[in-house]
């Protein structure tokens, strides 16, 4: 009996365009507490959207995707037309603004487009951080001149921790370098876009 309620539930879940039934383009804001259902096709997007990488520091299968209490914003939108989610970006609203934690696209050069104009365009207003590294931080620091955070106190004001302090690093832009331990490891991380403070 218990096989068959597990296979009828499984069977029974909807997809993001089925639940939301996004508008082309639009992004979707929700409550993702109400959607645990949406943890696999989600990390699936995230596992995408980080596979270069080896992974997001936090999210290594889909029970992780809504595990974090703390990532308590999410958007998703179609660009495809096919009504299912193409990216979807999550976050925590904080004192200081929303803080991106965390991308999820379907891997196309047009979701990876749309994702890095739309964070472009979001850090660039009041009220909108991340912390980044590498390509990403290259990308919207010089292409979408995403202001940088580069006081050492503010960084650790808003992060909320401390930081080991590095200021510029050589072949990156940026003078507000810092590292810092995430799911267990060390990165190196440069906090862009307009915190509240």
């Amino acid at each position: 009996m218990k096989n068959v309620k597990l296979f009828e539930q499984f069977i029974a879940e909807k997809t993001s365009g089925e639940i939301f039934k996004p508008k082309r383009g639009k992004p979707t804001k929700f409550d993702h507490t109400k959607y645990p259902e949406l943890s696999g096709e989600f990390y699936d997007l995230i596992a995408t959207a980080y596979a270069e990488i080896g992974g997001h520091a936090k999210i290594k299968s889909p029970t992780d995707v809504f595990s974090d209490p703390s990532w308590n914003y999410w958007q998703g939108i179609d660009i495809h037309g096919d009504t299912d989610f193409d990216i979807i970006m999550f976050g925590k609203k904080t004192k200081f603004g929303v803080k991106y934690s965390g991308v999820g696209h379907d891997g196309t050069n047009a979701a990876k487009s749309a994702y890095v104009t739309s964070r472009g365009t979001d850090l660039n207003k009041p009220g909108f951080y991340v912390e980044v590294s590498g390509k990403l931080a290259n990308i919207l620091i010089s292409k979408y001149n995403v202001p940088v955070v580069s006081d050492e106190a503010t960084v650790e004001k808003v992060l909320g921790k401390p930081v080991n302090w590095i200021g510029s690093k050589e072949g990156e832009p940026g003078d507000g370098w810092y590292s810092r331990k995430i799911g267990g490891s060390k990165h190196d991380k440069i906090l862009i876009g307009r915190p509240k403070v």
